[in-house]
C-alpha cells in the first residue's frame, strides 16, 4: 500500500487499501462505505515507511535463532529449546546486548550470527 501511495498520492487511497485488503486478506470491502479506512493505520499516519521493520526484525530473529543452534547448541534450529538454558543469555549478552550502538545494525548482525541480513535462515524455518 505505502509504495502505491507514495508513488500516486492523488490516486483513491481508500480504493486502493480495499483492493489490497480483498486481495491479500480476502475480506470484502463493506458496501457503501467511502472513509479513510486506510487512515486507522497509526504506521501509515504517523509512522511512515515502518511496516517493512516488522519483517526486519522477523529476519534477524531467525538469524539470531540459526546462530545460537549452531554455535551454542550445535543443534537443528527445529530442535533447539532456550528454556532455562543460561547459555542463551550469554549468547544474546555478548553478541547483540554489549556491542549495543558501538557498531551499525548491519556490523552487529554479521557480529551476532556471522552473515549479513538475509532471508536464508527464516526461509529454512518454513520448510518440511
Amino acid at each position: 500500500f505505502e509504495k502505491s501511495m507514495y508513488e500516486n498520492p492523488q490516486q483513491d487511497l481508500n480504493r486502493l487499501w480495499w483492493d489490497l485488503v480483498e486481495e491479500y486478506q480476502q475480506l470484502r470491502r463493506p458496501p457503501q462505505r467511502n472513509a479513510p479506512d486506510y487512515a486507522s493505520k497509526i504506521h501509515i499516519c504517523s509512522a511512515p515507511v515502518y511496516y517493512h521493520n516488522y519483517m526486519m526484525g522477523q529476519l534477524f530473529a531467525s538469524q539470531v535463532h540459526h546462530a545460537l543452534s549452531r554455535e551454542v547448541f550445535r543443534a537443528d534450529p527445529k530442535q533447539v529449546v532456550y528454556v532455562g538454558d543460561k547459555r542463551v543469555g550469554e549468547f544474546m549478552k555478548h553478541k547483540v546486548i554489549a556491542p549495543g550502538r558501538t557498531m551499525p545494525w548491519n556490523a552487529l548482525t554479521r557480529h551476532a550470527t556471522g552473515q549479513e541480513l538475509n532471508a536464508a535462515a527464516f526461509a529454512r524455518d518454513f520448510e518440511g
